[in-house]
């Protein structure tokens, strides 16, 4: 039986859905102790079984539209979707080959790191809205003016409710085809409960924008901030609602900045664009203009490696260091790396190197604050790791690296810049060539060094 509700409710921070009653486990996404109390009064009714369900927000029936009968008023035949280009490479290679019309992308990273100046940038190219919740036009004025961008091209909203955007989207009758939402943790929804930034609020804001941008036709760039564990803060379903997810990184005292897509319904998810952050704003870096490697002199815990970043090579620079502990419990820290996998690969290098890694504190960073995902450079950490425990820079391998008896056949060049290791690491000690092996290899001959190759890595011991 259906009846009226109001007053409190309880939203599950995973999924976003509502409930009356408090459990234990979310029934919805099983997700435990992750329903939070909401107070306030909810449109809407409740099922026997106790979830919240929203009264329908429109009268406009949908209709069945078969895709090869699709015109424009005109009656000519017409592309199923419009896409204009960003003319911003970086960002048109990440996005596919460019913005599609009425898509809703999601754009997340951490505070300070350049998501407003990137959006400030790309609505200085395409033209369109800038609904601003976090800064007033004065000062959005200012970035412009900063940034050299045509002030003409803004249209600045200042607001925090999202029935205020939508309502201006219809009035304009889709003037424009671009509108930036910065952010949606700041927006309030009148439909919603809870207050601002709660679940349910992000929720049903961004409902409200998703339906309003597949209705008008606009491509719309919602904001969204992260927790301190990197996540986008509010419900997982929030991912899930938007046509594209993208993640802005780096390191806020470098000057890299990394644009990279978790998910695209309109293009592929492993492209990544690469930004160099200027007093003019963030530059676009085309792949021969990219270089992570600090300096060409080897030291000891100094490893390069080739990794794949979508379709492009990037040579990187590995940095370990591994120091007697004192405490008792020795320190693993690793920046760039995922833990979890800079455990394994201290796991083997113990097994296979003999490293005593139970009185070693060990630390692993990734030059220029990019981080890796890429299993190809798992050689590169473990000879590291391996190179500042012996305190030795790796010397070069000849190729094939080693006869039989394990001697050096005399032909080994022993320049040190030569010196790239590249390959996964498996549990076993044996390393395995990866995707995009013959690219990375031209990569390192274009920058003047050359793949090191080896089959196993017990063979490192050779190198030191």
């Amino acid at each position: 039986m259906m009846k009226k509700i109001s007053g409190t409710v309880f939203v599950c921070s995973n999924c976003g859905n509502e409930f009356r009653r408090w459990a234990g486990q979310c029934p919805s996404c099983k997700e435990w102790n992750s329903l939070k109390e909401v107070t306030g009064r909810i449109s809407g009714t409740t099922s026997k079984g106790g979830r919240v369900q929203r009264s329908s927000r429109t009268e406009n029936k949908s209709e069945v539209v078969n895709l090869g009968r699709l015109r424009q008023n005109s009656g000519e035949p017409r592309e199923i979707v419009d896409v204009f280009s960003t003319n911003i490479g970086e960002f048109d290679r990440v996005l596919g080959k460019g913005v599609v019309r009425g898509a809703v992308v999601l754009f997340a990273g951490e505070p300070g790191i350049g998501k407003s100046t990137l959006l400030t940038q790309l609505v200085g190219n395409v033209g369109g809205l800038y609904a601003a919740g976090e800064e007033s036009a004065e000062q959005i004025g200012l970035r412009v003016k900063r940034l050299g961008l045509d002030a003409n091209k803004f249209d600045v909203l200042g607001t925090n409710s999202i029935d205020e955007i939508i309502e201006v989207l219809e009035r304009t009758n889709k003037l424009y085809k671009l509108v930036v939402v910065d952010s949606i943790q700041v927006m309030m929804a009148s439909e919603a409960s809870g207050a601002t930034g709660s679940p349910s609020q992000i929720r049903e804001g961004t409902f409200r924008l998703v339906e309003a941008a597949k209705r008008l036709g606009v491509a719309i760039f919602i904001v969204g901030h992260v927790t301190k564990d990197g996540d986008i803060a509010g419900p997982k379903l929030l991912e899930h609602m938007v046509d594209t997810v993208l993640y802005f990184e780096g390191e806020k005292n470098g000057d890299l900045r990394i644009l990279r897509c978790s998910k695209n319904r309109f293009g592929s998810n492993d492209e990544v664009g690469v930004f160099v952050m200027e007093e003019k704003g963030l530059k676009e870096m085309r792949s021969d203009e990219i270089n992570l490697v600090a300096s060409n002199a080897m030291a000891p815990g100094k490893v390069l490696t080739v990794v794949m970043e979508g379709s492009r090579p990037m040579m990187v620079e590995i940095q370990a260091l591994v120091t007697e502990s004192f405490g008792q419990f020795p320190k693993r820290v690793f920046s760039g790396v995922d833990f979890n996998r800079g455990q394994l690969l201290m796991a083997v290098a113990q097994k296979v190197l003999g490293i005593p890694m139970y009185n070693q504190d060990v630390y692993v960073s990734v030059s220029g604050g990019l981080r890796i995902e890429d299993t190809g450079a798992d050689l590169a950490v473990v000879g590291a790791i391996w190179s500042s425990f012996k305190n030795q820079a790796l010397k070069s391998a000849p190729n094939p690296s080693f006869d039989k008896e394990g001697k050096n056949d005399g032909q080994t060049h022993r320049s040190a810049r030569t010196n790239v290791l590249c390959g996964e690491v498996s549990l076993l000690g044996e390393v395995k060539k990866v995707r995009g092996w013959e690219r990375r290899k031209k990569e390192a001959e274009r920058l003047g060094r050359k793949m090191v190759e080896i089959e196993k890595l017990v063979d490192l011991k050779k190198m030191v």
